[in-house]
């Protein structure tokens, strides 16, 4: 289940290359059945995002979720 999408262009690039780099290790993580993304990825793309007030409230949700998950 390969991702083939890209991080919209109006995106700014930092925002852009993390969101790019996480899909990229999603599909890294499908191709050799891996269970996990490397947490750096994760911590990288909440952290990117944690910076721009407009994606503040997307990195909280995606933070949550990666707590809940993990709690389980």
């Amino acid at each position: 289940m390969s991702i083939d999408k890209k991080a919209n262009k109006y995106l700014p690039q930092e925002v852009q290359d993390v969101i790019n780099t996480f899909v990229e290790q999603f599909n890294i993580m499908e191709e050799y059945d891996l269970e996990t993304i490397p947490t750096e990825y994760t911590m990288n793309l909440l952290t990117t995002l944690g910076k721009y007030p407009e994606y503040a409230g997307i990195a909280t949700e995606l933070m949550t979720m990666v707590i809940e998950d993990n709690e389980v």
